[in-house]
């Protein structure tokens, strides 16, 4: 392909890369949860991070709407 011809730009790419991976750790933490039965602490943990991965797929989403539309401005 030559350069530039890609349809999507390196920011968007990388955004739904970031999006794609966190949503596969939101899986893994269905396991993980369950490994950590016995231990509430951990499974405390678990949940935080879980949570806070959820929401940070939520800002990038909205993010990535953004820049796809045009939203973000290159610098020269």
């Amino acid at each position: 392909m030559a350069q530039g011809s890609f349809p999507l730009d390196n920011l968007s790419y990388d955004l739904i890369t970031i999006i794609h991976e966190k949503s596969k750790a939101l899986e893994a933490y269905d396991k993980y949860l369950r490994d950590a039965q016995g231990d509430q602490e951990i499974a405390s943990l678990l949940n935080q991070i879980r949570d806070n991965d959820r929401q940070h797929i939520e800002q990038l989403t909205q993010h990535l709407g953004r820049v796809i539309s045009g939203g973000v401005r290159r610098a020269a």
